[in-house]
C-alpha cells in the first residue's frame, strides 16, 4: 500500500500499482496495521519518485531537486497501512503539511476512494478539479486514461482514509468481486459524495488504534463494507435522479452555486435564492445537496473561508479577512476557520 499527504492511494496486489504522491519507507504487513516516520523530506519524496516514475513538485523550493544538500521537511504526521482480509488495501493519515507540493500520476486503480475526515484536499483528473471537502469521500477509477493530479497546501491539517479494490490475486471475497463488476458496468464514474454521519462515525472510530488487533480488523473490515455499499447504492439513486431532471434544472443549479463562489461575501437568504432558481425553498435545500453533497449555506461558509485565507495570506488582519469574506464576528469566523483548516487564521497571517 502506498499514500499521498491528503489524498491516500490504496495498491492492490495485481490490480493496483504504485501512483501520484507516494512516499517512502512503506513497510507492509498484510493483514496487520504498518506505521511510517512522522517526518518526510524533499529527498524521501524525490528519492520514491524516481524508483516508481511520479513527478513531485515543491513551488516554494524550486531549488530542492537541483541542490540535494539541504534536506527540506515537506510533512509531519502519522499514517498506518493494513490490507483487510477481504483484500480491501486501507490507509488512514493524520498530518500537517509543512510545504507546498503537487504530484502527478498514471497508475491504476480498479476502485479508489477518498474519504476527508478534516481538511480540505484539491484534485484533478483529467483537468476536471475536484474539492473533497470534511465529510465528503471521492471516488474513481484511476488508470493511463484517468490522470490524476494533487496539490496541497502548506499549514493544513489533514486527516483521511482512503481504501482500494483490485482485480486479481487482491480480490478474493465473492461481494468485493460483484462490486468491482457492477462498478465496472456503471461506466467506473468519479464522483463526490457526503458520507452519512454513522459512517463517520465509524471512520473516526478507526484513529483511536485500541482494543484486541482482530476485533479491530472485524470492525474494519464491517464499516468499510458498508462504505463500499452506501457508495454504490447512492451511486445508482444519483443516476436514477439525473436521469429524471431536467438539463435547465442542473444549469440553474450551477447558476447558484457559481454565485455563491463568485460572491461568498455577500448576504443571502434561503428565500431569495430560490427564486433566482426558479424553484421553492425545500427543493433547492434537497437538490442543491444532492447535486454537490453540501446544503447550500455550508457550502457558502467553505466559499467565505477560502477567501478569507486568501486575505489572510495577502496580509490583511484577521478581522479585516472576517469582514470582507461576510463574517460580521471575528470570533464565529475563527471558530469556523480553525474547525475547516485546522489552524488559527492568526497562523496563516503569521506565516507571510
Amino acid at each position: 500500500m502506498i499514500w499521498c499527504a491528503g489524498y491516500f492511494w490504496a495498491a492492490v496486489r495485481g490490480g493496483c500499482r504504485a501512483p501520484a504522491g507516494t512516499t517512502p519507507d512503506v513497510r507492509r504487513n498484510a493483514g496487520s496495521p504498518s506505521m511510517l516516520k512522522r517526518f518526510f523530506s524533499t529527498d524521501d519524496f524525490i528519492h520514491f519518485g524516481e524508483r516508481y516514475g511520479i513527478d513531485y513538485r515543491f513551488p516554494a523550493l524550486s531549488s530542492c531537486r537541483a541542490s540535494g544538500s539541504e534536506k527540506h521537511i515537506v510533512m509531519q504526521g502519522d499514517v498506518e497501512e493494513m490490507t483487510l482480509a477481504s483484500g480491501i488495501s486501507l490507509t488512514r493519515s493524520d498530518v500537517r503539511v509543512l510545504q507546498p507540493y503537487e504530484s502527478t500520476s498514471l497508475h491504476s486503480c480498479p476502485l479508489y476512494m477518498l474519504v476527508v475526515l478534516e481538511g480540505c484536499v484539491m484534485l484533478s483528473l483529467n483537468g476536471q478539479e475536484y474539492v473533497v471537502r470534511s465529510g465528503m469521500a471521492f471516488c474513481s477509477q484511476l488508470g493511463e486514461r484517468q490522470i490524476m493530479n494533487a496539490r496541497h497546501q502548506a499549514d493544513c491539517r489533514l486527516k483521511t482514509l482512503s481504501l482500494g479494490v483490485g482485480l486479481g490475486d487482491g480480490c478474493q471475497d465473492e461481494i468485493l468481486a460483484l462490486l468491482l463488476q457492477q462498478w465496472q458496468a456503471s461506466g467506473a464514474p468519479t464522483f463526490l459524495w457526503p458520507v452519512p454521519g454513522y459512517l463517520l462515525c465509524g471512520l473516526d472510530s478507526f484513529r483511536h488504534r485500541s482494543g484486541p488487533p482482530l476485533a479491530r480488523q472485524m470492525i474494519l473490515e464491517g464499516v468499510m463494507l458498508q462504505l463500499l455499499g452506501h457508495c454504490l447504492t447512492l451511486r445508482q439513486q444519483q443516476q436514477v435522479g439525473r436521469a429524471q431532471a431536467a438539463s435547465g434544472e442542473r444549469r440553474r443549479l450551477e447558476n447558484i452555486r457559481r454565485l455563491l463562489e463568485q460572491q461568498p461575501e455577500k448576504d443571502y437568504t434561503l428565500n431569495e435564492l430560490a427564486q433566482l432558481a426558479a424553484m421553492s425553498s425545500s427543493s433547492l435545500r434537497s437538490k442543491f445537496r444532492h447535486a454537490y453533497g453540501h446544503s447550500v449555506f455550508d457550502y457558502l461558509r467553505d466559499c467565505r473561508l477560502e477567501l478569507a485565507r486568501r486575505y489572510l495570506t495577502q496580509g490583511y488582519s484577521v478581522q479585516q479577512a472576517a469582514w470582507m469574506s461576510g463574517y460580521q464576528h471575528a470570533t464565529n469566523f475563527s471558530t469556523a476557520f480553525r474547525r475547516r483548516y485546522g489552524i488559527a487564521p492568526s497562523d496563516v497571517r503569521a506565516a507571510c
